[in-house]
């Protein structure tokens, strides 16, 4: 047995693990020693070791039938989602599929939601009344963007099979036993292209009324995150700067105004300013648009921009000094240049009783490459924001051997390693969802850790802001 005073210092270690930088570190120092307390409290590891090593005849019948449907008709599914791939905001054919296997199986499916053509929600309530929590499950299906065409380099395309799967069992479920609730399946497309699909749809209320929200994506090994903030990708901003000039003959170019000449120069000077941020930036640009025959000035150019960094805080640094250089590249060419913010994307809150029972039901089930020590936070879904609202967590076992984006993951995704990986992934959402349901008392604490953690978030940005005062020129918050 782990001594008290031990499991406090790997809490704490894990905890300080969570933020990158130096100025993270030190502006959460309170803040972390309350998720800590907080932590050692519930207690989640022994919580979720104890709930997934339980002899519990219904729950190995559901994650049974999990895996049945998985065999029986969803990994075909996301075979053909993954042979035909379709970008962010055109998956038309995905979705058309998708939601006729969901009213085949008896949900009432909303289209269109959120202004979004190829969003959608799944409604099933239960017969025993929905008076009972409201199980939410994401599910995606967007590909990559490449020079050669769409494809599933990032395994979207078992994500909502995935997600089927787990709702479909525990519909079943949930009508033998009599269990009151709903199940909602929220389609969100685009995870891969900004403006965030996600944020959009929260900014609308798509997602109110969810008690809890879980999800899957593809991983080359199956780890989970410590309570705490993060986000998976860093907190970025996209932003678009388009210069616009004014044509002429090249011949006579003094007669126009070049707008490539302008992105030329605010591109180099973005590689000028990269010195004077700190070395945790990461910052990618491409030139999309430059103008369109050889001779004739330019007249509109874009440059279009992921801006990233470990907190949001000094990401706001970062981007007003792009924007001021934008604005001087601008001025020096006489032309003027257009700053559309069009995606942001912020730390999420993940938390440690549900990090811990997907862990611990990884470990039951067998699931390949297990990570032992916790990662930093990531929340549950791309864009942070629907963290702080619902509770939730990603479900990530082991999928590829190949990394992110690229063809080696597709390839897994339409084999073997690929299809073991989305059906534990399956099994394990479902699990969660089971004991949410079932369980008064993992409910509570999992609404409880919530709204601790979403409380020292507000704390932890303010003392951010007064961390990096001086540098960047914020004026420090009041005592």
């Amino acid at each position: 047995m782990i001594k008290p005073l031990l499991m406090l210092s790997m809490s704490l270690s894990a905890a300080l693990s969570a933020q990158t930088t130096p100025t993270e570190r030190a502006a959460a120092g309170a803040v972390l020693r309350a998720i800590d307390s907080l932590q050692s409290r519930l207690d989640p590891r022994s919580m979720a070791i104890r709930l997934a090593n339980s002899r519990n005849t219904d729950r190995d019948r559901l994650l049974a039938r999990v895996g049945d449907y998985w065999d029986g008709e969803m990994q075909a599914l996301s075979d053909y989602i993954g042979t035909h791939p379709e970008v962010g905001w055109n998956e038309f054919k995905s979705v058309d599929t998708l939601i006729k296997v969901l009213r085949g199986h008896g949900f009432r499916v909303e289209t269109g939601i959120a202004d979004l053509e190829t969003a959608f929600v799944a409604h099933w309530d239960s017969p025993a009344g929905t008076n009972g929590p409201t199980l939410g499950l994401i599910a995606e299906y967007d590909a990559l963007r490449d020079a050669d065409g769409p494809f599933h380099g990032d395994q979207h395309n078992g994500q909502s099979p995935v997600a089927f799967a787990a709702a479909l069992a525990l519909k079943e479920h949930m009508t033998t036993e009599r269990l009151p609730g709903t199940i909602r399946i929220y389609g969100t497309p685009a995870e891969e292209v900004g403006p965030p699909a996600k944020s959009i749809m929260r900014e609308k209320g798509v997602f109110e009324g969810a008690d809890i929200l879980v999800r899957s994506h593809s991983s080359t090994e199956t780890s989970r995150g410590a309570a705490g903030f993060g986000i998976c990708c860093l907190n970025i901003n996209e932003v678009k700067y388009t210069f616009l000039g004014r044509p002429s003959h090249q011949l006579t170019s003094w007669n126009g105004r070049n707008a490539l000449a302008a992105a030329v120069r605010f591109y180099t000077s973005v590689d000028g300013l990269r010195s004077t941020f700190r070395p945790e930036a990461s910052i990618q640009g491409v030139i999309p648009e430059g103008g369109i025959a050889p001779n004739v000035v330019p007249a509109r150019a874009v440059v279009d921009y992921y801006i990233r960094y470990p907190d949001g805080v000094y990401l706001e640094h970062i981007t007003r000094m792009m924007d001021d250089a934008a604005r001087g590249a601008a001025m020096a060419t006489g032309t003027s240049v257009e700053i559309d913010r069009y995606g942001e994307y912020r730390d999420g809150i993940t938390l440690g009783t549900l990090e811990e029972l997907y862990f611990a039901y990884a470990e039951v089930l067998g699931a390949p490459r297990l990570v032992e020590a916790p990662q930093r936070p990531a929340g549950y879904e791309e864009t942070g924001g629907v963290s702080h609202d619902i509770p939730g967590v990603g479900v990530s076992v082991f999928s590829s051997h190949g990394t992110y984006h690229t063809h080696e993951m597709e390839a897994d995704g339409l084999g073997p390693i690929g299809h073991a990986g989305f059906r534990l992934d399956a099994q394990i959402m479902a699990g969660v969802l089971y004991h949410f349901l079932t369980d008064g008392s993992f409910r509570a604490a999992v609404r409880e850790e919530h709204r601790t953690l979403k409380g020292l978030f507000n704390q932890y940005q303010e003392n951010l802001k007064t961390a990096y005062a001086a540098e960047i020129g914020l004026t420090p918050p009041a005592d």
